[in-house]
């Protein structure tokens, strides 16, 4: 079984144990079906698109980071040279901020320092990532949790702060989460697949559950 597979069969016992502590899930999971789940590659280029994509819409990010690889014509990815070696009114001409420009220039710094960056973080814990990926500018706790859930497929992440879990969790368990997310200890060690379905249930419209009438 290659690790694509180990991931999704551990997600899949995961949505079980799930459906099995919440009728709220349950009829969650009974809407949406089984999420199917695979980690993106994680590369220099990976990191770029979570600094665009802070506080944007996809469809500016999205936009945005075009506008930035068509900067580099003749790589197939952007690299750490690529970056280094622009100037930085180029970049802000592809319509990021000053901020941001700062912190991918300096995460190009980073990563000609120290190419095996990414493979250090595979190498750690959870909560040990977590604090190194921190320590880049620009990547606060947010960013940090985006990359071990959808990067490097940890299963117990609920980005602290998203707006859209948020809304999704309040509206359908009738309570808002607090900053610690003690609200949601009975979703551990699972809570990077409760955060995939709430913002599942977004995407789908914010369809009315079945069992809605049931809560916690």
């Amino acid at each position: 079984m290659n690790c694509s597979s180990e991931l999704q069969t551990s997600i899949k016992l995961g949505i079980e144990e799930l459906k099995q502590r919440s009728k709220v899930f349950d009829s969650l999971v009974q809407q949406l079906g089984i999420i199917e789940f695979e980690k993106r590659n994680l590369i220099f280029e990976s990191l770029i698109k979570i600094i665009v994509n802070q506080q944007l819409s996809n469809s500016a990010a999205k936009a945005i980071f075009s506008r930035i690889s068509d900067l580099f014509p003749n790589s197939q990815e952007i690299n750490p040279e690529d970056i280094k070696g622009i100037d930085s009114l180029s970049l802000r001409g592809a319509g990021i901020s000053n901020s941001k420009v700062g912190f991918i220039k300096s995460l190009a710094d980073e990563f000609i320092e120290n190419p095996d960056l990414i493979k250090q973080w595979e190498g750690l814990d959870q909560d040990q990532a977590l604090v190194e990926i921190q320590k880049l500018k620009g990547f606060g706790v947010w960013s940090a949790n985006i990359i071990l859930l959808f990067y490097l497929g940890k299963q117990n992440i609920f980005p602290i702060g998203d707006s859209t879990l948020n809304k999704a969790y309040t509206r359908l368990f009738d309570n808002e989460l607090d900053k610690e997310l003690n609200v949601i200890n009975w979703s551990e060690p699972y809570r990077s697949i409760l955060a995939l379905y709430l913002w599942s249930w977004v995407d789908s419209g914010m369809k009315e559950l079945k069992e809605t009438i049931v809560r916690q």
